[in-house]
């Protein structure tokens, strides 16, 4: 049996409410980067986590401390997910300390299908999710200056 990490985008999960659905999916269905395992050996979503969020000095210690979580349940191999694949910009540096400390766990980049046309439009998405200017969100602020809108 391959048991199998998964590592998703903590601004995705936390901040945008993603429950790796398009992983899961891909994963139960041994398709895009899951099709490489062979067909007849089964596979085992032994755990899911977040990134440590974006770097801080604590970051690598952090991510190291969370990949140990899968670490002690054998896993085989662990995948970044599609948002950390296109929208990380520090997956590389995830990667070289979680290689220094666990070099022979093997690390897939992808989960899901990227289909070149989506890759743009995720980025440009997860942009404005995360940071609207369309519909900018109210704060407290506006509660204590009393321009909060209701619908």
């Amino acid at each position: 049996m391959i048991k199998i990490g998964l590592i998703n985008c903590s601004n995705a999960t936390q901040d945008l409410n993603c429950a790796a659905i398009g992983c899961l999916k891909a994963l139960n269905n041994r398709a895009a980067y899951f099709a490489d395992y062979p067909e007849g050996e089964p596979i085992e979503l032994t755990g899911i986590i977040s990134c440590a969020g974006c770097p801080t000095l604590s970051a690598p210690r952090k991510i190291l401390k969370r990949v140990k979580s899968l670490i002690e349940f054998d896993i085989d191999v662990l995948h970044f997910s599609f948002c950390i694949k296109h929208g990380c910009p520090f997956k590389n540096k995830y990667e070289k300390v979680i290689k220094e400390k666990y070099p022979d766990l093997k690390i897939v980049h992808g989960s899901h299908a990227d289909p070149d046309d989506a890759v743009d439009k995720f980025k440009a998405n997860m942009n404005e999710l995360l940071a609207p200017s369309v519909c900018v969100p109210q704060d407290m602020n506006d509660h204590i200056k009393k321009r909060v809108k209701l619908i």
